[in-house]
């Protein structure tokens, strides 16, 4: 059977109902592709720079397969360009071999339709589609996972990974009960610097255009963060960004969220730097800010994700620890060679938790 790619349209849409009914039929539980035809998350629209647009793979009168392009603004050595973000590729392959190829077929067409493009999180190397990508050959790298750890003893009876077996709750219990584990976390972690403070933000406004202006040619790659795709990336009627402005050198948004039950982070209270950006001599100053704003709310544990060796040195130096990461970033050929020597410009890529699909399951 013939399979063609094309747009998603409403027509499509009782056939993508069938679509994810196989797929949880056949195990698949994780995902499933949008049941609506206009994206929920940044419908193209007006003359907006940022947006998704959505396709799905059709054979005869039913729908096998479809995925995401969010299409956005980046400055690519300096110089602003359209770059494409793959998203959610699924292929009724995974629940049933006659359509094997489809998720191949989905990438072809992704790569036709935007050559410049890159992935992002996908839940680590060894997932299906990083092996893909790495198989013809993406450039792949981890974007390390920075924590701080503000309440140890909320910390050790939630965060999961330390739990796993008796003996191991034992000793994180012990470790809260006593105190022991607060005072080891003061001997691992520094105190925070002084800041010169922040300013609590509704919008983004002419300052960050003038700040991207000056500062977007630093950094090898980085997605636009002037106000405009700001303001519709973290809308000012949003109650779940906390945007925060430092001076006139940079700014952050913070995730302020109490966890039910996480797979990681149990029912701690965790922060969120989701996103940032300065000139690369300035983020120490912004991360600073950022987590004394999150710190000052209360929360249990700060985390972020951070691509930029100057943002690793500002967290480090902010007293946050690495762990382990699954939230990987993939270049495709074509973005790879506008980033040659890839080695040399590697650690002057910013990408937070603010890129690809967002701050999900944060």
């Amino acid at each position: 059977m013939a399979i063609v790619i094309q747009p998603y349209t409403g027509e499509h849409v009782r056939h993508v109902r069938d679509f994810n009914r196989r797929l949880r039929a056949g195990g698949e539980l994780e995902f499933e592709f949008p049941e609506d035809s206009v994206p929920a998350w940044l419908p193209k629209k007006d003359d907006r720079r940022i947006f998704q647009e959505l396709f799905v793979a059709v054979g005869g009168d039913a729908i096998h397969g479809g995925y995401i392009i969010k299409t956005q603004d980046f400055s690519v050595g300096g110089q602003v360009r359209s770059v494409g973000y793959y998203h959610l590729p699924l292929s009724e392959g995974i629940v049933d071999k006659a359509y094997a190829l489809v998720g191949s077929q989905l990438l072809v067409d992704a790569l036709r339709r935007q050559p410049v493009m890159y992935a992002l999180g996908m839940g680590g190397l060894d997932r299906p589609l990083p092996r893909m990508l790495a198989g013809i050959g993406w450039k792949m790298e981890s974007v390390p996972f920075y924590f701080r750890v503000v309440h140890a003893g909320r910390f050790l009876r939630n965060i999961l990974p330390l739990r796993r077996t008796a003996f191991r709750r034992f000793l994180a219990d012990a470790a809260a009960f006593t105190g022991a584990g607060a005072v080891g976390m003061l001997l691992l972690q520094r105190s925070l610097p002084r800041t010169n403070g922040h300013e609590v933000i509704r919008e983004f406004s002419t300052w960050a255009d003038a700040l991207w202006a000056e500062a977007h040619a630093d950094y090898a790659l980085v997605g636009a963060r002037d106000a405009r795709t700001l303001n519709v990336l973290y809308p000012a009627d949003s109650e779940r960004f906390i945007k925060i402005r430092v001076g006139d050198i940079g700014w952050a948004v913070l995730l302020d969220t109490q966890m039910r039950g996480h797979k990681y982070f149990g029912d701690m209270r965790v922060g969120t730097i989701a996103d940032c950006f300065a000139r690369p001599a300035d983020a120490g100053a912004v991360i600073a800010a950022a987590a004394a704003a999150l710190q000052e709310r209360g929360v249990d544990l700060i985390v972020s994700n951070q691509s930029h060796a100057a943002w690793a040195a500002a967290l480090a130096g902010c007293g946050f620890r690495t762990g382990p990461s699954n939230f990987i970033f993939a270049a495709s050929k074509k973005l790879a060679a506008l980033l040659d020597p890839w080695s040399a410009h590697v650690g002057r890529i910013h990408l937070t938790r603010g890129d690809g699909d967002g701050p999900i399951h944060l």
